[in-house]
């Protein structure tokens, strides 16, 4: 019985320290096809990651977009979570839209382009 409470210990101490730190996945998209100057949403879904502390910026030619909208922090089953950015914009054809990510699991900035 004691090994068995052994092996049950260490296997909650194994999952535990997986989730200790975790670098998040970065998704960056629109919520219609792109249309250039026409508004749109710009989001940026980050998930996956642990500790739950971490900045999310919304860029347009690495100039933050203002009147940006969070959803609330959630977690998922294994204790990650994951968080939804966004912001209202107008597609333009020369501008470079991207999310930078900062986070503990990361040594520097994670910055992700939407691809259009």
């Amino acid at each position: 019985m004691a090994s068995y409470l052994t092996w049950v210990v260490f296997a909650i101490c194994i999952t535990v320290l997986k989730a200790v730190i975790r670098e998040p996945d970065i998704q960056v998209y629109t919520r219609f096809p792109v249309e250039f100057g026409k508004t749109n949403t710009l989001n940026c879904y980050v998930e996956h990651f642990h500790p739950p502390k971490i900045d999310i910026t919304l860029l347009k030619d690495n100039v933050p977009i203002e009147n940006v909208k969070k959803s609330d922090l959630s977690f998922d089953r294994d204790w990650t979570f994951h968080l939804l950015v966004s912001a209202e914009f107008v597609p333009e054809q020369n501008s470079v839209y991207t999310c930078k990510v900062e986070h503990d699991s990361l040594q520097q900035a994670k910055i992700v382009k939407l691809d259009y």
